[in-house]
């Protein structure tokens, strides 16, 4: 039985991870599991606005997969085309150019979605080394503040500027915002009230992949810590030092930061493998999926995670919103349901009220919502954090990341760049 996962983000690498303990287990039928990803790691999305504000190493966001998967082979590279008649996929390598058939039994497509580029000299917080630039890039604006005596050249240096409201963006403005709060102990001349935090959401509220509630008490958490939120606002033009929005309204910035919704916006197109003729997409983009994780009218295939359109059984006629939350969960319930199958046993349905959604909004402040119940504040962040542990691979990575949270409350980490900031965002040094 040969199983093919595409795709290495959250849905992917724990689907096989989670196939790899079943087959272990007495009783589960031999089989083999191949992912192709692009790396050799997952990035743990959901930390990398603290790694960016340095009150988590960069290394523990990058998840070694030839670590954590024991049994599952690891074929680098990208899907590029299905033929689901002969159950084959193309897969393109380092190796060359030419595109390799892999024959497989049971396909799992966890591709996730494609990111919108960003506008030009606007930073990105997409990768490890986006979160290492823009950590490099706030504290250079901040030495370029307090050196200089042209109040226009301040006056933009001191404004941040973050692109998408969903919990990317949100944790993102608050993680960077402690940061610069706690670097400015290091700079007499410059206050508190100097800077100006700016998030810009296209949309008509903030966390759009939420309840309705959560992003109206995120916008009261921001605002209380002093941020603006500009609903309804999308860029017309930037570049270093001016922002117009398309508003017409104007901010003096030197930083603008994309950080868009998971949710697909009207027209994107679908990621690129999705466009297969005989995979049937929803009018967002997505794979239509059965309430079991299967892709629906098409045998042997299954999807999870951001590119799977999966029914919502508490809002009819509505599916999961994609986040880490729900491809964690998916990835488990796919795994038992694909071996149920092979075992002639019945699947399960994959319950939506089981998984949370988890959002930083300060140091000591957060948002969880399980099981139909919200907590806000110091109990919400340490229910955050209590979920980034249990979703972390291996008990060594999870105690090593426990230790450090642990040190990090007592001695808190210097505001240093742990790179070498661009003269400015998309222009050359």
């Amino acid at each position: 039985m040969r199983i093919l996962v595409i795709g290495g983000g959250h849905a992917g690498t724990y689907t096989a991870l989670r196939l790899e303990r079943l087959l272990r287990a007495a009783g589960a039928p031999r089989a083999e599991v191949r992912l192709v990803t692009p790396e050799p790691y997952l990035t743990y999305r959901p930390l990398l606005a603290a790694a960016a504000a340095g009150t988590l190493s960069p290394r523990h966001v990058l998840v070694p997969l030839r670590r954590v998967l024991r049994t599952t082979r690891l074929l680098l590279g990208e899907a590029v085309s299905l033929d689901l008649a002969t159950r084959t996929a193309y897969v393109r390598t380092p190796a060359g150019p030419e595109a390799a058939p892999v024959p497989y039994d049971a396909l799992v497509l966890t591709p996730g979605t494609t990111p919108a580029p960003p506008p030009p000299h606007a930073l990105a917080l997409h990768s490890l080394a986006d979160a290492l630039a823009l950590r490099s890039h706030v504290l250079a604006q901040l030495d370029l503040a307090s050196s200089t005596r042209d109040p226009a050249v301040r006056e933009a240096a001191l404004c941040f500027v973050f692109l998408g409201g969903g919990c990317a963006g949100v944790d993102a403005l608050t993680a960077l915002r402690a940061m610069a709060e706690r670097a400015l102990t290091q700079y007499p001349g410059l206050h508190r009230d100097d800077l100006r935090w700016v998030l810009a959401e296209p949309g008509e509220r903030l966390l759009p992949e939420a309840p309705a509630d959560a992003g109206t008490y995120a916008s009261r958490a921001l605002r209380r810590g002093g941020a603006e939120i500009r609903l309804g606002a999308a860029p017309r033009t930037y570049r270093p030092g001016l922002l117009v929005l398309d508003d017409g309204d104007s901010l003096a910035t030197r930083t603008l930061v994309h950080t868009p919704s998971a949710v697909r916006a009207p027209g994107a197109p679908p990621h690129p493998l999705l466009t297969t003729p005989a995979l049937p997409l929803t009018p967002d983009g997505r794979l239509r999926c059965t309430r079991d994780l299967a892709v629906s009218g098409t045998p042997h295939t299954w999807a999870a995670g951001d590119s799977a359109a999966v029914p919502d059984p508490g809002t009819p006629g509505a599916t999961c919103a994609p986040h880490a939350g729900h491809a964690h969960g998916q990835a488990h319930v796919l795994a038992d349901n694909l071996l149920a199958t092979l075992r002639g046993e019945p699947t399960r349905p994959y319950d939506a009220k089981n998984e949370g959604l988890y959002v930083a909004l300060g140091p000591h402040d957060g948002l969880a919502r399980l099981h139909g119940r919200t907590l806000t504040g110091r109990p919400g962040a340490l229910l955050l954090r209590a979920h980034h542990l249990s979703r972390l691979p291996t008990a060594r990575r999870k105690g090593r990341v426990l230790t450090e949270w642990a040190f990090a409350a007592l001695f808190p980490r210097e505001p240093v760049a742990l790179g070498t900031p661009g003269t400015e965002p998309g222009e050359p040094p």
